[in-house]
């Protein structure tokens, strides 16, 4: 039997006793045991003992408020429009820098009927204030065309981008066009050209004048006898320089033709190469026949032609003339994209070109409309020095004139009864939610004053001027909307205002928070925030979120109330289970956050 005995037969398992006897553990493995329970137990105290040191050595984790680090109501984007305040039976009197009170004829608690005289000043300087306001109102009018028309240049201008590939088809096509011109014209670079004549001195010293031709050669020619011969009277296919007629033999001599040739080549022998021209005079000499004494012809009738270097003038090519419709369209063509292209701008550049050149624009707009409105004023105080009253009514105040007018009051309020309208426009697409008895923002163009109003009617039809600045689309309709300010606002009759109202579909209330951004982590795409439990103790909670606002606060949807506490959830001592403690706002900035 082998002496290694398997575990089974070490614990005596399956092993049968006599008499009943129950199998026995061995001594050797009872000892191994109790020892191994022993370590298991001394290792589970002092990894408890650690744990109880490490929670003891952390410090307690400051937990702040959700309400100080949230917002419960988020009210989007506005809108914004402008319109013109007009008023309903109530009449404010405002004085002008031009303006010096005579005499006041109400004083508050008066009743007046329409007509009545409310004020009297002197108006000497309304007169210079008004061609004062007419300057400026013709110089802002003026800026706002000029910024108009250049707006309206921007837009169609081109790219540099699309002006350089222009150029260059306009260039393509206008090189083609000349090498029709060319050949049409009969531009042949072998064709001989005679300029005229030249004066040369004889052997007298007398000047006389030649003909002088210049002759274009292929620059591989060879100036043999034969080609000069060609040159002289032509070889069948080019005709020769012509008009020469042998000279007389004079003592003696023999009868000879000469003439003054410039030989030209072309480099690379191509149309408007650069040319080279060398200077020659040229003369054939004519050898009569020789005949014996019988009248018989022994040596026939012959000519020789030699040449030698002249200096004449070189060869300068005609200007060629290209005057064809469609070269004269090309070249139209080439010339304004070549005036567009020394001003033109990269893509990149022509956008933004375009969007503050647009800002522009909406900024004379308004500079425009406050010296309209100014001018409308100061011709409307020209009148004959007096304020009459509009409309039955009870004086309301009566002001010293300086401080009213030092502190942009009116010096006469005249009620009947009334308040401030002001128009403006909403976009079709906030109709459905932009309603009658909504309230408005007012504030003056003209003094800064701020109100608020509430929508009264909203047109059925759209207009044609809007002044929504709100989205900016063009490409939808808007719709006049009034609104009604009660009559102690610190508005003017005639004031241009911007009016603010919410946008569609932007107010957000209910059960939504929206919370700091920096108290979210994520882990798997899922976000949670490290909470107070309601044991005191730290809990990393799940929660379900919405929209981002800005890179700065989290919609909060679910898992988190206005009543719970969070920690920053970044740190060693940040931990689930750990001791908290509530901190005030300015703690978690002076902690460095």
């Amino acid at each position: 039997m082998s002496e290694k005995l398997n575990l089974r037969e070490k614990l005596h398992i399956g092993e049968k006793r006599t008499g009943g006897e129950k199998p026995r553990m061995s001594k050797k493995l009872k000892k191994g045991i109790i020892t191994a329970a022993c370590v298991v137990g001394v290792c589970g105290a002092v990894w408890g003992g650690l744990t109880i040191a490490r929670n003891a050595q952390r410090s307690d984790v400051k937990v702040y408020s959700v309400n100080d680090f949230c917002m419960t109501d988020y009210w989007g984007d506005t809108s914004t429009t402008s319109g013109m305040v007009t008023t309903d039976k109530i009449q404010k009197v405002f004085l002008s820098s031009s303006q010096t009170v005579n005499k006041v004829w109400v004083a508050e608690g008066d009743t007046v009927r329409k007509g009545d005289k409310l004020i009297s000043y002197d108006s000497t300087l309304t007169q210079a204030a008004v061609e004062q306001a007419k300057i400026d109102y013709d110089r802002q009018d003026e800026n706002l065309t000029t910024a108009k028309n250049e707006l309206e240049y921007l837009k169609k201008a081109k790219n540099k981008e699309t002006l350089e590939k222009e150029k260059a088809s306009l260039e393509a096509e206008l090189e083609t066009e000349i090498g029709k011109i060319d050949k049409d014209t009969g531009y042949d670079p072998k064709s001989p050209v005679v300029p005229g004549r030249i004066a040369v001195t004889d052997s007298t010293g007398n000047d006389e004048t030649h003909p002088m031709y210049y002759q274009i050669l292929q620059a591989d020619t060879l100036l043999s006898e034969a080609k000069l011969r060609a040159i002289l009277h032509g070889d069948g296919t080019q005709p020769g320089l012509g008009r020469l007629e042998p000279k007389p033999a004079e003592d003696g001599g023999k009868p000879s033709i000469s003439t003054y040739v410039v030989l030209v080549t072309r480099d690379k022998d191509m149309i408007g190469g650069l040319p080279e021209s060398q200077g020659y005079l040229l003369v054939e000499t004519y050898v009569p026949a020789v005949v014996d004494e019988n009248g018989s012809e022994v040596t026939p009738a012959s000519t020789t032609i030699s040449f030698q270097p002249y200096d004449l003038p070189a060869y300068v090519d005609p200007a060629r003339t290209y005057d064809t419709e469609n070269y004269k369209r090309i070249q139209r063509k080439l010339n304004i994209v070549n005036m567009y292209l020394e001003n033109s701008m990269e893509q990149k550049d022509l956008a933004k070109a375009i969007v503050d050149k647009a800002q522009e624009v909406k900024e004379k707009e308004v500079n425009q409309r406050l010296a309209k409105l100014s001018l409308d004023k100061k011709i409307k105080e020209l009148g004959d020095g007096n304020v009459y009253a509009e409309f039955d009514g009870t004086v309301k105040a009566v002001r010293n004139a300086d401080e009213a007018y030092n502190n942009s009051e009116a010096v006469i309020e005249l009620s009947g009864g009334g308040g401030y309208y002001v128009t403006g426009t909403l976009s079709e697409m906030e109709l459905g939610s932009v309603k009658v008895g909504d309230t408005v923002s007012i504030s003056s163009w003209m003094t800064g004053a701020a109100c608020e109003g509430t929508i009264v009617s909203i047109d059925d039809y759209p207009t044609t001027s809007g002044n929504s600045w709100g989205d900016g689309n063009r490409n939808v309709s808007y719709y006049p909307f009034k609104a009604f300010v009660e009559e102690d606002a610190a508005l003017q009759a005639n004031d241009y205002v911007d009016i603010q109202y919410q946008k569609a579909g932007t107010q957000e209330q209910g059960n939504s928070l929206y919370l700091q951004s920096w108290f979210i982590r994520t882990d798997n795409g899922k976000s949670y925030v490290m909470a107070r439990g309601e044991d005191g103790r730290l809990e990393q909670r799940w929660v379900q979120t919405g929209r981002d606002l800005w890179g700065s606060y989290t919609q909060i949807r679910g898992g988190l109330t206005t009543d719970d506490y969070v920690a920053f959830p970044y740190g060693r001592d940040v931990v689930e289970g750990a001791r908290t403690v509530e901190a005030a706002p300015d703690e978690l900035y002076n902690d460095g956050l």
